[in-house]
């Protein structure tokens, strides 16, 4: 199956399927296109109203499960994205503006959105390139790992890991038994984690919070920066080759640290 439409309103886009693979673009086109293939793809229901265009694949036996279909939608860039899924796979191209996905077992993967991002899954992966704005996302036990992050952030998760390249704002990350690691930041951050590690790669300002309960702590502060330090370990050790440098003058970029593990290591290193 293959439709088009034309519109010159902002578009939102809404998707229900089971199992397969979406596919949406957002590109310099003027148009939506929406691509079908599979078992039962003449019976899905494709329909344009106003500004919201519908992709809702038939009913099977439970959803997320039964005849497998490859949606493909192509959009103008900033179009709106609404998903729910069960077993199917998700993944974006181009830019697209504000995402909200829910899937059950499959993978999202985002190529670049530039308005706010809320995901809930339940045991799929999520990776994101470049992300602009607000993002919220709750995974059962999926990975998680995303590029550069512009507005503030907050994750859970049960047991996945998280990986943030680029933290440009607030951001909050817990999780049950995952590791949780910032490669770099440059606002407030919140790490929370039971018996993952947890590694901040480059903090060069802001409120840091680190708390653990059998995973080590590592934090990478750039020479120069004033540290004001709150640190407790109870059976780990504590080691750090930080220069103290006393307190930071008046509007000098500096780092409150309060890190705090049961049995893991605290590690402060120069960078």
């Amino acid at each position: 199956m293959r439709k088009t439409f034309t519109t010159t309103e902002h578009l939102t886009v809404f998707v229900e399927l089971g199992a397969g693979h979406l596919t949406a673009t957002g590109a310099d086109v003027a148009e939506a296109v929406v691509e079908i293939h599979g078992p039962r793809a003449d019976d899905f229901g494709v329909e344009l109203k106003g500004a919201g265009l519908a992709v809702v694949a038939p009913r099977g036996r439970f959803f997320g499960f039964g005849d497998s279909h490859d949606v493909r939608v192509t959009v103008p860039a900033g179009t709106d994205l609404v998903t729910k899924t069960g077993s199917a796979d998700t993944a974006t191209a181009g830019t697209l503006g504000m995402l909200r996905l829910k899937t059950g077992s499959g993978d999202i993967e985002i190529e670049r959105a530039d308005g706010a991002v809320m995901i809930e899954s339940g045991s799929g992966d999520v990776r994101g390139q470049e992300l602009g704005a607000e993002v919220r996302i709750k995974s059962g036990s999926g990975d998680i790992s995303l590029g550069e992050v512009r507005g503030a952030t907050g994750i859970s998760t049960g047991s996945g890991d998280v990986v943030i390249g680029q933290a440009r704002a607030a951001t909050v990350l817990k999780t049950g038994s995952g590791d949780l690691e910032v490669k770099r930041s440059e606002a407030d951050l919140s790490l929370t984690t039971a018996s993952g590690d947890l590694t901040l790669g480059h903090v060069p300002q802001g409120k840091v919070v680190a708390k653990n309960v059998s995973g080590d702590v590592r934090v990478g502060i750039p020479a120069g920066t004033p540290v004001w330090t709150d640190i407790n370990s109870v059976t780990g050790s504590v080691a750090s080759n930080l220069a103290g440098i006393g307190k930071p003058a008046e509007g000098q970029p500096h780092v409150e640290l309060r890190a705090s593990t049961v049995s893991g290591d605290v590690i402060l290193q120069q960078i």
